[in-house]
């Protein structure tokens, strides 16, 4: 358990090639996995607007979800910092859900900087990503996602349900099947 968050929701690799990263989950026998593929993000990276196209996939082994993500554009992002570090990849980020990204923020801002904001059509942030100070003068630090708890709890809730009977068919999902109409 993080002093910091509480309980973990995931643990997120940032990788070169996603289908070889799902591809090693169902050969492995976790699944199913679910992908939302080459999506533009709205994004701030280091307080610059800077939006993202990417491919992540979702996967749960019992309660615990696994996240992948592959960026297909040369936009500055924390994931594109990574990758540019470690081609083969690697752990990126550990996942947690908040009631609110400013109350979480203020807990810890003199612990960590601010690297990311995900935002919506307001310009608002609904998803962070923050680096331990502790860690600044290293190369990678952890990072920490921060989201809002609520929206995303029937597609998560989903993802685990289908995980926890899964019989290997239908190994790779579209994940948009998953989010209500709009």
């Amino acid at each position: 358990m993080s002093q910091y968050f509480g309980k973990a929701v995931h643990v997120a690799f940032v990788v070169p090639d996603i289908n070889t990263a799902m591809q090693r989950m169902v050969d492995s026998g976790i699944g199913p996995v679910y992908a939302m593929r080459r999506v533009r993000v709205a994004a701030r990276h280091r307080g610059q607007r800077s939006d993202v196209l990417i491919t992540t996939a979702f996967v749960y082994s019992g309660a615990m979800q696994y996240e992948f993500v592959e960026q297909h554009d040369h936009a500055p992002s924390a994931y594109r910092d990574y990758i540019a570090r470690h081609p083969e990849g690697g752990m990126h980020h550990v996942a947690y859900f908040c009631d609110g990204l400013n109350a979480a923020r203020k807990k810890v801002d003199d612990k960590f900087d601010l690297i990311q904001e995900f935002i919506g059509p307001d310009e608002v942030a609904d998803e962070i990503y923050l680096a331990s100070k502790n860690n600044a003068d290293k190369a990678d630090p952890l990072q920490v996602q921060l989201m809002l708890h609520g929206p995303m709890d029937p597609f998560f809730a989903e993802m685990e349900r289908a995980a926890a009977t899964w019989g290997g068919r239908n190994p790779i999902r579209n994940a948009l099947d998953l989010l209500p109409p709009t």
